[in-house]
């Protein structure tokens, strides 16, 4: 099963520990799903960790290596311009359509969730997910 995973999903796996989006993460790592991440995605996960939380430089590069190493990392060759009130939000799209990805895991519920799926790609939450696979939070 391939799987995106939203920054929103990687931060909160990353610097928040328990709950579904750390579930999430660690299937990846025990590579029961295969997850996909980009370039572009990595950067906005380093800034959000040191901007919005405040994290140290060392930190974040540790955590956003951990994500590199978990993830396999695609470069998007398409581009995507479907979602106009947040352009940024594409990007996961682009990343979707490279990765021919099952699944986009995110907790984006103004932009992303409600598209419900996408290209065949169905978009969930991580709760959701974890429902839908049949893989309880521990």
């Amino acid at each position: 099963m391939r799987v995106v995973l939203d920054t929103n999903v990687l931060v909160s796996a990353l610097a928040f520990p328990g709950g579904p989006p750390s579930r999430v993460l660690e299937l990846a790592s025990e590579e029961a799903v295969e997850a996909f991440v980009s370039p572009t995605l990595l950067r906005e996960l380093a800034r959000v960790l040191r901007d919005k939380l405040g994290l140290p430089d060392d930190t974040v590069s540790e955590l956003t290596s951990a994500a590199a190493g978990i993830c396999k990392l695609v470069t998007p060759r398409i581009q995507v311009d479907e979602l106009r009130r947040d352009p940024d939000d594409n990007r996961v799209l682009e990343l979707a359509a490279e990765a021919e990805a099952d699944y986009i895991v995110t907790g984006n519920l103004r932009h992303l969730r409600p598209l419900a799926q996408w290209r065949g790609t169905k978009i969930r939450t991580p709760a959701e997910f974890l429902e839908e696979i049949g893989s309880p939070v521990d």
